[in-house]
């Protein structure tokens, strides 16, 4: 059969329209099934380009041709803010520059210390992988992959993930599976993609700190991804299709206050 018609078939069964879902898809159910059916069912979401997005799309951009380089051509990112901020009419190009030139400043040194002797595997990786028992795929993009020898000269993987971020999280924040699941996923999805066992495979988010200090505007945060951490965002996963087969669409008034659709005529 053609990969291409059997999608087609698996997107007409699944309520979202589409063969596949995402980690952010995962995050939106949940925090909120019912926001999750006005977004990805109903196709109501208003999401606009914001200064944070933009700033982190410039970021990344500049980061993942690091990876690919080694060499940080900051303008990637500096040329790209002030393209857009003049696109969308923001304020303060300047300041934004320079807070993309101080991030960008600090990332080799910070991955040359973190990661000893690191090498480039990969930047900007699809994932589009089976999920158990289920027709649909998981769909993914990881930011980078790069190896490291130990002591012994065992290479070990690192599954990284760029976060831009004020003064950098919570505790809280890193605590949360909510957050943490994305890129406990990300590994899991690439393990099986390439046949390298979870043991050899290490997963974490560098914090990009956009008000942070010169020198300390970069920070990792290594999630501890075993056999038990895995299986249990892969069932969120399971848990997110049948529930979305099935219609199950509670509000959880409890993640309100950022949301969206708060006090629209979607959501009263």
């Amino acid at each position: 059969m053609d990969p291409d018609l059997n999608l087609a078939a698996i997107a007409k069964e699944f309520p979202t329209g589409k063969p596949h879902i995402s980690y952010s898809e995962v995050k939106n159910w949940m925090e909120c099934p019912y926001r999750h059916k006005l977004a990805y069912i109903d196709g109501k979401s208003t999401f606009e380009n914001s200064i944070y997005t933009i700033f982190g799309t410039a970021i990344h951009s500049a980061c993942e041709e690091f990876l690919k380089t080694k060499n940080m051509d900051v303008n990637i990112a500096t040329s790209f803010i002030a393209e857009n901020w003049k696109k969308y009419r923001f304020e303060d190009s300047d300041k934004w520059v320079e807070k993309a030139e101080k991030i960008l400043s600090d990332v080799p040194a910070f991955m040359d210390s973190t990661f000893p002797g690191w090498e480039y595997v990969c930047a900007e990786e699809k994932l589009y992988e089976s999920i158990d028992n289920q027709k649909i795929k998981f769909k993914g993009f990881i930011d980078g992959i790069i190896k490291v020898k130990k002591s012994n000269d065992k290479e070990v993987f690192w599954v990284l993930d760029w976060k831009t971020a004020g003064w950098g999280w919570s505790s809280q924040k890193k605590k949360d599976s909510t957050v943490t699941s994305q890129i406990t996923l990300y590994k899991t999805f690439w393990s099986r993609k390439h046949q390298i066992p979870m043991k050899d495979i290490r997963a974490g988010f560098v914090l990009l700190k956009r008000d942070g200090k010169a020198g300390k505007c970069c920070e990792l945060l290594a999630v501890s991804v075993g056999p038990a951490t895995s299986q249990k965002s892969l069932k969120i996963v399971d848990n997110m299709i049948e529930s979305v087969k099935r219609g199950v669409r509670i509000k959880n008034r409890y993640a309100c206050k950022y949301c969206e659709f708060y006090e629209t005529p979607d959501c009263t």
